[in-house]
């Protein structure tokens, strides 16, 4: 009977050590090159660490905050910085891995959609190991997220997540109670509304534009922009 009991004691506490298994996730975009915004009105990362920064801010907030089994990944779309770091003749990548390696957080660069999806449905096994945040930093209008905005063809994005593609993410991933931000431009006014129709899951995203350019986490550009779900 003890060895029965003892075996019920551990199973219990495998099952809820099993339950309490979570990842938070912070994604970050690309930035913008120089080459293509020089000389706009309204031109766009001056400093390529702006999404950087934003991001490591709130991977400290949620690598103080962890629990036990409680993963902080950040997924950075590392095409945008590999260019950037070419035009600026400097190492930028091994400085993202030093950001990473200090905050003690996983480092997994994406390079595709394709990529950034299958980490989300498969990096972890989504029955024991559900979401518990997800972050996004870095450029997207209200039906996108733009991970390489003016950093490929000008003013334009070709690796990007829409609000159609979220079809291809498990819908399932997320914990019931995650919280979920888009720190981009725009995001509430349409992709909030797509996420919480796919996922059931509350996104945070803005009215109006955002703003990266004075460092730490970005705030509203506008007066009469707003965050909602």
């Amino acid at each position: 009977m003890r060895i029965i009991f003892a075996l019920l004691v551990l199973g219990l506490a495998t099952a809820g050590a099993l339950a309490q298994s979570r990842e938070d996730i912070v994604v970050t975009g690309g930035p913008a090159l120089r080459f293509m915004e020089h000389g706009k009105d309204a031109s766009h990362d001056f400093y390529w660490f702006n999404f950087i920064d934003g991001s490591t801010i709130r991977l400290k907030e949620l690598k103080d905050a962890a629990k036990p089994g409680e993963l902080v990944t950040w997924l950075v779309y590392e095409p945008g910085y590999a260019s950037r770091a070419k035009e600026l003749g400097m190492d930028l990548l091994s400085q993202i891995q030093a950001k990473a390696t200090q905050l003690g957080v996983t480092l997994v660069y994406f390079h595709t959609k394709a990529e950034l999806v299958s980490y989300l449905n498969r990096g972890h096994d989504r029955d024991q190991m559900k979401i518990a945040s997800f972050d996004y930093f870095g450029h997207s209008n209200k039906a996108c997220f733009l991970f390489d905005y003016s950093n490929m063809i000008d003013s334009m994005s070709v690796n990007y997540l829409h609000v159609r593609d979220l079809g291809l993410i498990d819908s399932d991933v997320l914990a019931k109670d995650a919280t979920c931000k888009s720190w981009g431009c725009h995001s509430g006014e349409m992709y909030s509304q797509w996420w919480k129709s796919h996922f059931d899951v509350a996104m945070i995203g803005a009215i109006g534009k955002t703003d990266f350019s004075k460092g730490g986490e970005p705030v509203l550009s506008n007066s009469d922009g707003k965050w909602v779900q």
